[in-house]
């Protein structure tokens, strides 16, 4: 795996809001970053990316991608104190297949096409309404 740099993605907001993602560690075939926005480390947004070489015959390169957006949620504990913990969380896992025989341009086209299809209207729709279409 190459050296690390920021990510930043911008979020949905009306406004869009740039996230920036930071270095926090490569080890082994795992890079890791963490978006740290959050005052408390249970907060941060985790992103992970794994790349595996061919196992087995060989033929097949596998990457997983697992990125997390915990949401935090402040209680009142017995004591009166406040307590803040992960009320819930969003979490998007992508594991790519990619044949040792596919050349550049089937990677590219397709990564583009599966962004395409991120990106269209009813899938949209399903992700968005929690797999409601409407």
């Amino acid at each position: 795996m190459s050296a690390q740099a920021n990510i930043v993605v911008p979020d949905a907001a009306a406004t869009p809001v740039n996230h920036t993602f930071l270095p926090h560690s490569i080890k082994g075939d795992q890079a890791r970053w963490n978006e740290k926005s959050a005052t408390q480390p249970v907060g941060w947004w985790p992103l992970a990316i794994t790349t595996r070489d061919p196992v087995g015959d060989g033929s097949v390169f596998k990457t997983q991608i697992d990125f997390s957006v915990p949401v935090l949620a402040t209680y009142t504990s017995v004591s009166g104190a406040p307590v803040t913990v992960v009320d819930r969380v969003t979490r998007y896992q992508l594991t790519v297949l990619e044949s040792a025989n596919g050349t550049l341009q089937e990677r590219k086209d397709a990564r583009k096409l599966f962004v395409g299809i991120l990106n269209d209207a009813q899938i949209l729709d399903i992700l968005e309404n929690l797999g409601r279409p409407s």
